[in-house]
Order: structure tokens, then sequence, then C-alpha cells
């Protein structure tokens, strides 16, 4: 399936998101309007439209994030280290290596710097709400990294709803319809870790899989 399959709307109702996709539980991507008036839309970004290095390492000097080098395989993930938000920031620009920053707390951060505003769409926002109130956490991610990063084949935190907004550049993403566990699964119950780079003895039902694949970018959700 190609990214025809997906619905784009620049301007949505909130009772039309909810009846049209959220509930039939349809992905869509929302146009780059809804983030025009995002801080992170211009404090992170150049006048070219790159990453400006220099302004994220300032906004966070402090904090420590999880990197991942994609080109490991770590069990059904990459292998992670910790390190301080500049250090990664400064790897990232010398580019010898695919790192990828993930998982970050970034609405945590000690600089109470605040990049962005929910849609009103997406406000209603259970999951975090429970979890900041009774956990003391919570399921705000930033993920940051330069071309050819990714993220092996996985499903969301507990198969929630998720939504995802592009700052800077493409992303590309591949997703799975329910239902297909037998195309992806080997016979140890293990799941594929790319599904677009893997072994066909392994998982020789593969190429069977439905999926869709976009291209998301900047200022879409």
């Amino acid at each position: 399936m190609d990214a025809d399959c997906i619905e784009r709307r620049e301007n949505i109702s909130i009772e039309e998101f909810v009846e049209c996709f959220l509930e039939p539980n349809k992905p869509v991507v929302l146009g780059a309007t809804l983030t025009k008036h995002w801080p992170a839309r211009s404090d992170w970004v150049t006048s070219e439209g790159r990453p400006d290095f220099a302004r994220l390492a300032e906004l966070y000097p402090t904090d420590l994030v999880e990197v991942a080098d994609c080109d490991t395989t770590y069990f059904s993930d990459h292998q992670r280290t910790t390190m301080p938000f500049p250090e990664f920031i400064e790897k990232w620009q010398k580019g010898k290596q695919r790192l990828y920053c993930k998982d970050w707390h970034f609405t945590r951060s000690p600089s109470q710097y605040r990049a962005y505003q929910p849609l009103p769409h997406l406000s209603d926002d259970w999951l975090n709400t429970y979890y900041q109130e009774e956990k003391n956490d919570d399921y705000r991610f930033c993920y940051m990294g330069g071309q050819g990063t990714w993220t092996p084949f996985h499903e969301d935190v507990f198969r929630s709803y998720s939504w995802s907004s592009n700052i800077c550049g493409q992303k590309r993403w591949i997703l799975v319809p329910p239902g297909q566990n037998h195309l992806f699964t080997d016979d140890q119950g293990n799941w594929v870790h790319s599904i677009v780079d893997y072994n066909e003895a392994r998982f020789p039902r593969l190429h069977e899989l439905k999926k869709y694949e976009l291209i998301q970018g900047p200022g879409e959700t």
C-alpha cells in the first residue's frame, strides 16, 4: 500500500478528526499549518531549514539523553549510550556514526523551555494525565537524528494511540495494519528487527506483509 492510502488534511475539526480517524483507528497526516506557531518550529531550525545545532545545545545544556547507534543490534533494539545532550549534538555534526537520540523526556528538562503545545485534536491525553499524577512519569518523547537513523520494527507503548510531529527534515514511516503477526514472527516467537532488511529464510512470508509507507515533512503531524 502506498502513501495515497493515507489521507492528508491541512485543516480539520476536532469532531471530524475523532469520527473519521480516531474512532476507526485510521492513520492521518495533519498539515504543517497546525504547528506553525510552535517555538520549536523556529528555535530549533535555521533559516535554511536545517537543525540549529548551536541553539539546541544552548536550550538544553544539562540534559542527559539516551543515544542509539543505528549500526548495532542489541536484542530487539539498538545499542544505547547515555550522554549529555550537547555531546550528542557534537557527535551528530561530525557524522561518523548514525546516532539517534531516542525516548528523551524533553518536557521534563531543567531548562523549562516549552517547545510546543499539543494540538487541540490531540490534547485529551489520558495516558500522560494518569502517569504524571500517579507515577511521576510521562510518555512524551523527542527523537533526533540525521540521515539514515531509524527505529527497529515495534509497537508503541501499551499499544496506545500515538501521534508524532516532525520539526525538521523528512521522516519515512512504515505502518503495519493489525492481524499480521504470523508474517513477521519467526518460529521462536521473535519479531523481525527490520522489515526492509531481513533474513528471508527466517521470515519466509514477510514479503506478503500489507503496509502503509509515507514521508512526513517538516511541521506535519
